[in-house]
């Protein structure tokens, strides 16, 4: 299955994220800031998904996503997850899901993303 990066400042959700991942299959790592995110990017890892929150202090989820397009693993899928979608540049996202969210769109998302090989439009979920 995939490694994922899942990228939130608020422990609750990422132990939800990451227990759904697990339950799917998937291995996870956990960043609790954009700094720690972007450490575990330039790392060893080939991570195949990176869900990241848009609002954290210091650097916020657009520039996870600007550092990833600008990277050499330029093509890695990104998802937002956010309560403040008008926040997100979207243009830097594969796909974008609005907190509270359920936990079948988080499934169907990483389903959509970790089974394909090209990047989608921006899609809210």
């Amino acid at each position: 299955m995939a490694l994922i990066l899942v990228i939130d400042d608020q422990k609750s959700i990422r132990t939800i994220i990451a227990m759904v991942l697990e339950e799917l299959g998937h291995d996870v790592e956990l960043a609790e800031d954009s700094q720690k995110g972007i450490e575990l990017l330039k790392g060893s890892s080939d991570f195949d998904l990176v869900i990241t929150d848009i609002n954290m202090p210091n650097k916020d989820g657009n520039e996870i996503a600007r550092h990833i397009r600008t990277s050499h693993r330029s093509s890695i899928p990104v998802v937002a997850v956010t309560a403040f979608p008008e926040e997100a540049d979207i243009e830097l996202f594969d796909y974008m899901i609005i907190k509270p969210f359920k936990l079948q769109k988080l499934r169907a998302t990483v389903a959509r993303l970790t089974n394909c090989n090209s990047p989608k439009r921006v899609t809210l979920l």
